[in-house]
């Protein structure tokens, strides 16, 4: 058999196994939250008092560990100083602790 022939009969069997082989299908269920809804995130601080900040839904992901969705938010308002805000600081925040305040 020739070099030739070998090479695409191993590239066509690579192109088809995908075809022939089946994936596991994951299944998510459905954020609560999606890009461009508006958020807010209820905490206790340091000194016990309950604190709020609202903000922007900029990204989302599944978190396979925690099994919820995760997000990427774009603070811009809350209990700290005004000067603070807005604040993207690049944290995945884990969806549970979010309620919706309005959607995009």
């Amino acid at each position: 058999m020739s070099n030739l022939r070998r090479e695409f009969l191993k590239s066509a069997v690579a192109a088809f196994s995908r075809f022939l082989v089946p994936r596991p299908q994951f299944k998510y269920p459905k954020p609560p939250f999606y890009i461009g809804d508006k958020v807010a995130d209820h905490w206790i601080d340091e000194f016990d008092r309950e604190s709020v900040e609202y903000g922007e839904v900029y990204g989302i992901c599944w978190h396979p560990r925690e099994k919820t969705w995760a997000y990427l938010i774009d603070w811009t308002s809350g209990g700290m100083a005004e000067a603070y805000y807005p604040c993207f600081d690049e944290r995945f925040v884990i969806g549970g602790d979010l309620r919706l305040v309005s959607h995009a």
